[in-house]
Order: structure tokens, then C-alpha cells, then sequence
């Protein structure tokens, strides 16, 4: 619940519906609103616009999925697991289903509701032999609970654990690179929270800032912004403040523009503009208006990841990328981890294992050149996203483990 009075704010939250409650808790933010500072930069909440549900959001099979349905998937994943190889000693890992009642409301008008089904699966499977461990993981996001596929998961995750057996350590430096989904999602939320936030624009922390109207990244890279789309995963007909959910263009043919940029109420009214509909709702925004692109969708391209590896002389795939933090979020220069399935790719094939890396390099640079991007779209959390091959990352380091 959030109050305003006289430009002063406050948020309380409720864990239960009860009508007693509600009025407590109303009565707890106006005290502790009229307890606050004025907020000189707000101007007001948002008023009333057309809106309309979004398509196939909901899908009953999945709100109504009971533990043993998913206790029998998880079962089915765990032994085709095990099948995949002798030396598979653990798998692990959850499959979650369920259903959200969404609705906004405010003092001015507003009043929005939807109700979405959500489905995910993420599998982690530790292959051993001797004294060597190797680790694999797969996961997929959907509405549906019928396009989870834990046996396909489970299958990728084995042969990544197996495969990454006695690693090898290569030297740091520039290579070709693949990026699974997995990867690129991890670079695109990063490059979603530090790049196209208004707050990080008006804080002077955004690359879009100082780069707008150039051609920053390959012409073939395009992402926008869509929780209409089908393949995203949080299909809410508004966002946090009951402001419609429209398309938002975040990278066009490489290029970015002041209108890449994610806006909720608050932080429109700092420009005298109007909100692109990205508010977070109140108790999801942590970080205090920080309004975030969360259906992310990178446009595909023709090539499948046997073909990007066939078209590396010297390079690495890289599965995923953990501890991953901005260190100049200007220039979008992020650093991180390889994980759960790092390989050498030689002459067009993968040919051994290596110990994990850092790698620390601009974005700017590192999608700068995108030879291929896959045609198959993976969904995740808050991106929808191919396989893509990049022309060079630089890794500064070798992991100890």
C-alpha cells in the first residue's frame, strides 16, 4: 500500500486481505507519510488509461499442477540424469508452479487486474570421477507448464557435468566466444538494470546517456521490451502503478536513443514525460523507483549453436556466468564468472574442458561484433533470448576451482 500526502511518501505491506487489517495498515502509512520529508520531485500518481488483457497469460493446467504431477516430472528428470553416465553422482534443482492474482488500484481512477499462470524448472547435476568434479545445469521458464521439458534439461545438464571432467586451464586473454541463453540472459538483466533505468539515465550512470544515436552494438542485435509478447514470462497488462504495458524498443539495429529508456511515474515526472509503464510494484522495488525492463526479447537470428561452433577456429562456450557485477557502468564494463559448463572450442569443435574464467570486458566492445545469433528463443526470468556467438570477450583470469 502506498500513500501520499503532500509529496511525502510512505509504503506499508499486508500479508493478509482482511478488511480490518487493510485499514490499519492504511491508517500505518498515512502516519508514517505525514512522520517523512516532502518528496520534491513528485508531481503525482498516474491517472486512468485504456488497458487490456494480455493473451494466454493464464493457462489452468498449470495453476492447478498438484506436488506429485511435478514430484513425477522431477522424478523423470533425475533418472535421465543418472542414465546419461555412470559418473553422474547428484542431481538437484526444483520445479515450481503456480498462479498470481495481479490488481492495481489507486485514488485517482486506476483499477487493473489480471491473473497469470507461471511455470519453472532449473536443474543442476555434479558429475564426479576420481578426484575431479564437473558440473551442469539447465532451466527453462514458461506460462505453461506443458512446455517445461525436464527430461530435455535434465539430458543437457548430465552431458555438461560429464563433459566438464578433468578441465584444463587456458591462458587469460581475448577469444571467440559462444553464449548459450543462459549467458546472454545473465548479460542482457545487467545490462537491463544498469543501462535502461531511468533513474540510472537521471543519475548519470547509464551508457544510453553519453552513446544515444550511435551505432553501439551489431546492426543484427534488436531487443525490446514486451510483456505482450507470448514467450515472456510475467504477462501483466499493467505495471506497478496501473500504467499499460507497451512495447518499448530497447536496442534498435545496435543502436539505443533517449527513448530506450524505462520510466515508471515517478521518474517520468522528474522530465515532465510520461511513464513507458515499467514501475515496479511497492514491494518489489528494493531499490526505490527503480523502474526495470522485465520482458526483455532479443529478436532471433538463423544460426543454431552447431553451427556456431563449427564456425570457431579458437574460442570458448560458455554455459552460464555467475557473481556478475557492472564495474563501469558508463561504458557497460561488467565482470563475472563462467559456470556449470565452460568447454575449448577448436577447428569447429569442442574439444576439452577448462577451469572456469573472469572475464572482465565493455559490453560495448564485446557486442560490437555478433557474428551469429540463434534462431531458437529460450525463456527465462525477465528475457527471452537466443544462443549468440560474439567475435571477441576478454578473460582476465582463471578461476581456482
Amino acid at each position: 500500500i502506498k500513500v501520499v500526502v503532500d509529496k511525502r511518501i510512505s509504503t506499508v505491506q499486508s500479508n493478509t486481505l482482511e478488511e480490518k487489517v487493510l485499514k490499519e495498515a492504511v491508517e500505518r502509512a498515512v502516519k508514517i507519510a505525514r512522520a517523512s520529508s516532502p518528496n520534491k520531485d513528485f508531481k503525482s500518481l498516474p491517472e486512468p488509461e485504456v488497458w487490456e488483457p494480455v493473451p494466454e497469460a493464464f493457462d489452468k493446467r498449470t495453476a492447478e499442477c498438484t506436488p506429485s504431477s511435478r514430484a513425477e516430472m522431477v522424478g523423470d528428470a533425475i533418472n535421465v540424469a543418472h542414465s546419461k553416465s555412470p559418473k553422474v553422482a547428484a542431481v538437484a534443482g526444483y520445479l515450481c508452479t503456480g498462479s498470481l492474482g495481479y490488481a492495481v488500484a489507486n485514488s485517482l481512477g486506476i483499477s487493473a487486474w489480471a491473473q497469470l499462470s507461471l511455470a519453472y524448472m532449473k536443474t543442476t547435476v555434479i558429475a564426479r570421477d576420481g578426484d575431479s568434479e564437473g558440473f551442469g545445469a539447465a532451466q527453462q521458464y514458461s506460462r505453461r507448464i506443458g512446455d517445461i521439458e525436464p527430461s530435455v534439461l535434465a539430458e543437457d545438464a548430465a552431458d555438461k557435468a560429464v563433459r566438464s571432467l578433468h578441465p584444463v586451464k587456458v591462458e587469460p586473454g581475448e577469444y571467440e566466444v559462444v553464449l548459450s541463453p543462459l549467458a546472454v540472459a545473465v548479460i542482457l538483466e545487467y545490462m537491463g538494470y544498469v543501462g535502461f533505468s531511468a533513474r540510472s539515465y537521471q543519475d548519470g550512470e547509464s551508457f544510453v546517456k553519453f552513446y544515444a544515436n550511435q551505432q553501439v552494438f551489431d546492426g543484427k542485435l534488436n531487443v525490446v521490451d514486451d510483456a505482450r509478447n507470448p514467450k515472456t514470462l510475467y504477462a501483466v497488462p499493467v505495471d506497478g502503478e496501473g500504467v499499460p504495458k507497451r512495447p518499448l524498443g530497447l536496442i534498435t539495429n545496435g543502436m539505443v536513443s533517449e527513448k530506450s529508456i524505462c520510466y515508471n511515474s515517478f521518474t517520468a515526472g522528474r522530465e515532465g514525460k510520461k511513464s513507458t509503464g515499467h514501475a515496479l510494484p511497492p514491494l518489489g522495488d528494493f531499490y526505490g523507483e527503480m523502474p526495470l525492463p522485465y520482458n526483455m526479447v532479443m529478436q532471433p537470428g538463423d544460426a543454431t549453436l552447431e553451427e556456431a561452433i563449427a564456425d570457431t577456429r579458437h574460442g570458448i562456450f560458455v554455459n552460464t556466468f555467475h557473481y556478475v557485477n557492472p564495474v563501469e557502468p558508463t561504458k557497460l564494463v561488467f565482470t563475472g564468472l563462467t559456470r556449470d559448463g565452460t568447454f575449448l572450442i577448436e577447428n569447429g569443435e569442442i574439444t576439452k574442458p577448462i577451469v572456469n574464467m573472469r572475464f572482465t570486458d565493455s559490453m560495448l566492445s564485446a557486442l560490437k561484433e555478433i557474428p551469429m545469433i540463434g534462431k531458437k528463443l529460450l525463456t527465462l526470468e525477465t528475457a527471452t533470448v537466443p544462443m549468440i556467438k560474439l567475435k571477441k570477450l576478454r578473460f582476465v583470469g582463471v578461476s581456482a576451482y
